[in-house]
Order: C-alpha cells, then structure tokens, then sequence
C-alpha cells in the first residue's frame, strides 16, 4: 500500500472515491435487475429493510469516526514529537556554546549537518515511507567526538552534564519519530473497514426502489461518501509519508533562525 502515497493526493482522493462509487454501482446494477425481474422485491419492506441499515450504518459511521479520530490524534502527536526534536536540536546547540572553541565549532558543525540530513534527505525518504540512514552516521560523529572531550573545567562539566542530557532528550525523540514512522492502523482493522462498507453498501440494494436512477443516485451517494472518508482515514493513517504530512518547517526554522543567521 505504500505506493498509494507516492501518489498526488488529488488524485489519491480521486482514486479511492471512484473506486468505491463504481463498484457500488455495478453491484446495484446487478442486484436491481434480479431483485425485479425475480419478484422478490413484492416481499421486501422498506421499513424493515430500512431499520436494519440504520443500525448498520451507524455502527458502521462510529468505527470509521473512531479511527479517523485515533488517526488525527497519531498525525498531531507525530507533528508535536517533529517540533519537540527541533527544539532540543536548539537547545543541544546553544549548550554547546561553553565549550572550547576547536571544540565548539566542530560540535555545532556536526548539529547544522543534523539538521541538513533531516530536512534533505530523511523528510523526502519519510514521505516515501523509508528511513534515512545518513541520520544515523552524523549522530554517530557527533557523539564520538562528544564523549571524546577532555581537560574541561569545572564550568564547564556542568555545562557538559547539561549536553549529554539534551543529546539524550534528542536521541528519544528522534526514536519516536521513527516509532511513528512505521506505525498505522494495523491491517486487521483495515479488513473491518472494508467489509463494514461491503455491509452497509450491500444493505442499500435490498431497498425497493422502482427507479432505477433513483436508487442509483442514493447508492453512489453513499458510496462517495464513504471513499471520502476512507481516503481521510488512508491520509492520516501515516503521519510522514505523503503529500499531506507531518511539515520539516520546525527543523527549517532552527537552522535559518538560529544556525545559519
């Protein structure tokens, strides 16, 4: 499912929805005309038929509105854990101030290239739904060369406690990131989403309806609007990967407001 994301979003929506619209529609088409030609529609009642689809679309409208909100919460949780990374980022570099100056500028080289790698080249991966491995090696530079120091002062190994702890902050975070990164709705609820619209879909061709443009109508109305909410649930399923997606703009602010100034 990974190349849907690689997908304009436009036409992603148009995609899902279309999908789901047409094969209401030759479902109905199929139905209808063996529903009259057999006689069997003289034994169906709307009203009973009727209160058995309320109770299914509406248990069906609930699990889709629980998990597109439980999608929502996932999407700003990943774009607050973006922003808290940034900001230790910050936080890690202005730390780095009291160092000795070889020291120092090394340090605060190896955090610009941080936050280089992320905006070039792990943001562009994360909307492809992959991991940038370059982040990784200049983690793995700065951090040798941060506990490779010596002959500080006493000022100074506070300021260095200090250090080590933002690194720390800055490690779990961006753990979080990559949690995130690969997390989503699990594939068992995709199933159930898919069969509750199969269900509700299905009950709307038990209705007796003469016309058939009518029921066509009514049918492809419900049908769109449950691709429109599957295509919501399919965008924030992934909060990195895609067109709509967490923003890189916090790590860009840090280093053109704070680095690069």
């Amino acid at each position: 499912m990974r190349w849907l994301y690689n997908l304009p979003t436009w036409f992603l929506g148009l995609l899902i929805v279309t999908f789901f619209l047409l094969t209401a529609l030759v479902g109905l088409a199929i139905i209808h005309r063996r529903l009259h030609r057999s006689g069997a529609a003289d034994s169906i009642d709307n009203g009973t038929v009727g209160w058995f689809f309320s109770a299914v679309s509406l248990l069906y409208g609930l699990l889709l509105g629980l998990l597109t909100v439980a999608a929502w919460g996932s999407y700003n949780q990943a774009s607050i854990i973006a922003s808290q990374e940034a900001s230790a980022t910050a936080v890690l570099y202005r730390d780095l101030a009291a160092y000795p100056d070889a020291a120092r500028d090394a340090l605060r080289k190896q955090v610009r290239n941080y936050l280089t790698v992320i905006i070039t080249q792990s943001w562009p991966a994360q909307r492809r739904g992959l991991q940038s491995d370059s982040e990784t090696v200049v983690l793995n530079q700065f951090q040798k060369r941060l506990f490779s120091q010596e002959g500080l002062t006493n000022e100074q190994l506070v300021v260095y406690s200090e250090t080590i702890r933002a690194y720390n902050t800055l490690i779990d975070l961006r753990r979080q990131r990559q949690e995130a990164l690969r997390g989503g709705v699990p594939g068992v609820l995709w199933l159930v989403v898919l069969l509750g619209a199969v269900a509700t879909i299905g009950f709307s061709y038990c209705f007796v309806v003469v016309s058939y443009r009518l029921h066509a109508l009514l049918t492809g109305a419900l049908a769109g609007m449950i691709g429109l909410l599957v295509f919501l649930l399919v965008v924030l399923d992934h909060p990195f990967w895609g067109e709509i997606s967490v923003s890189a703009e916090p790590y860009q602010l840090v280093l053109s407001t704070l680095i690069d100034r």
